[in-house]
């Protein structure tokens, strides 16, 4: 029988102790005083938090498990025409309606591989859930969730936070299997807060100055507002120059509004800036730092020196942003021989094309030829939506030119060995937190989106990133 005992190491509000987000002249802000006005937004965070580190440490366990065990998960059995046509069939609001895909309206060749990709995921997902309810059974899991407020700083890399079969799973496990996702939301915690400290630091010193001249709250803020007519001079002054930097005024009475609010904008923040430099401010949040992620292989296909700083690439050779990427790199390693850069193929949704040119890219590391292959498929456009790079004339012509041997090239594309692989490093960076490509591991720092050869390249040098992570 499969046992779990899940724990939910919730602390109450009570037994916390409380927390402190800054200090001005020694007087204390709360941290629950900062979280007031976000509230709904930090208890969503805490519980995201809460859910990421329940399924990373799901998997932890399945993983556990089917080490102990040698077992693999099955795969489904293949989809049929039949099945095809029927779903094809019962939905026909989804291949012809207003809302179905543009791709497929564009070529209706491509809805039986999308159809296929669909039905197969859902039999995996179905298939992989009867696996796992089998995996664990008979099994003694314990599980010792963090919640979400613990889980705002990395827990300590000793405590136990599984236990399976009396084998423990470690804090500092959970931590590497989802660094990215937690950094990301621990780093959505901090600048909310910041943001709100930011308010909160201003009405303290705002309010404390009206106290030192004995006056309401409501008439130092009243003070700032008096005064601020704008006359007809000024406002012309205003209307002319916006015109001369080409934005026309069409209303002047809201450009009278606008400077007036300016006025008392320009005063306000004058005097919080000197309440500011005459006061001891400290601020202590402190910013999560950044996730170091592993740097995974796998026999990937590779450019550049044998050993040295590492950047893997997570692409592929369809979108454009990771067409520009490739160039980029390309600079790199004509500006850095001692560089390595490991490509791993990263197609986040179904794409034939980038499907094929990655059976293309690692059929020619197997045969000695990436690199060539690399540039050609760079240095031509992607074909249209579900038709193809190379014909199978085309293909031996391609063979001939690039000194492959053709009939290697199409045995090696026919592996179904191929598909898994790519799913497999498609699968990689999804886990390791990645929704787009292109995506980096620079040196164990994640990068995600579109990255210039100066930014990678600094990294690379220093082994750190200058600036912030890109989301």
């Amino acid at each position: 029988m499969w046992i779990i005992l899940l724990m939910l190491l919730a602390v109450s509000p009570a037994a916390r102790v409380e927390e402190v987000a800054a200090k001005i002249d020694g007087q204390a802000i709360p941290l629950a005083e900062i979280d007031t006005p976000s509230r709904a937004k930090i208890v969503r965070l805490h519980q995201a938090l809460t859910d990421e580190a329940a399924r990373a440490l799901d998997r932890l366990i399945d993983r556990q498990l089917q080490a102990s065990s040698e077992a693999k998960f099955p795969s489904p059995k293949p989809v049929t025409d039949e099945a095809i046509r029927a779903f094809r069939a019962s939905r026909p609001e989804d291949f012809e309606g207003p809302f179905a895909p543009l791709e497929t309206k564009r070529n209706p060749a491509a809805e039986w591989p999308a159809i296929r990709l669909y039905l197969t995921q859902k039999a995996l997902e179905s298939v992989q859930a009867e696996a796992r309810r089998r995996l664990r059974a008979g099994h003694a899991i314990k599980v010792w969730l963090p919640d979400g407020p613990e889980l705002e700083q990395p827990l300590s890399p000793i405590r136990t936070v599984a236990l399976v079969d009396d084998t423990p799973i470690t804090a500092e496990m959970l931590e590497q299997a989802t660094a990215l996702r937690l950094y990301r939301l621990r780093k959505e915690i901090y600048l909310e807060r910041q943001r709100c400290l930011e308010t909160s630091v201003e009405n303290r010193l705002l309010s404390e100055e009206a106290r030192r001249l004995g006056i309401p709250i409501e008439d130092l803020l009243a003070k700032m507002t008096r005064d601020t007519t704008v006359g007809t001079k000024e406002l012309n002054a205003s209307i002319e120059s916006e015109r001369a930097a080409g934005r026309p005024v069409s209303d002047p009475d809201r450009a009278r509004q606008y400077l007036a609010f300016r006025k008392a904008y320009t005063r306000r923040a004058a005097l919080v800036k000197k309440l500011r430099d005459s006061a001891r401010i400290e601020i202590l949040l402190e910013e999560p730092s950044l996730p170091r992620l592993p740097m995974i292989e796998l026999n990937a296909p590779i450019l550049g020196a044998l050993d040295g700083p590492r950047l893997i690439a997570y692409t592929n050779y369809r979108c454009t942003p990771c067409r520009a990427a490739h160039r980029e790199i390309d600079r790199i390693l004509a500006a850095q021989r001692n560089v390595r850069v490991v490509f791993r193929d990263f197609i986040p949704v179904y794409d034939p094309v980038a499907d094929e040119a990655a059976r293309l890219s690692r059929c020619a590391d197997r045969l000695g030829a990436f690199g060539r292959v690399r540039s050609e498929l760079l240095g031509r456009n992607p074909p249209a939506f579900g038709e193809a790079w190379y014909t199978d004339d085309a293909l031996r012509t391609l063979a001939s030119r690039l000194d492959i041997d053709s009939d290697a090239l199409v045995q090696c594309l026919s592996s179904p060995e191929l598909g898994e692989a790519i799913e497999q490093d498609t699968a990689e960076a999804h886990e390791l937190g990645f929704e787009e490509a292109p995506s980096f591991v620079v040196q164990g720092i994640p990068l995600s989106g579109m990255q210039s050869a100066k930014s990678l390249a600094g990294i690379l040098r220093n082994q750190r990133y200058p600036g912030r992570l890109s989301d």
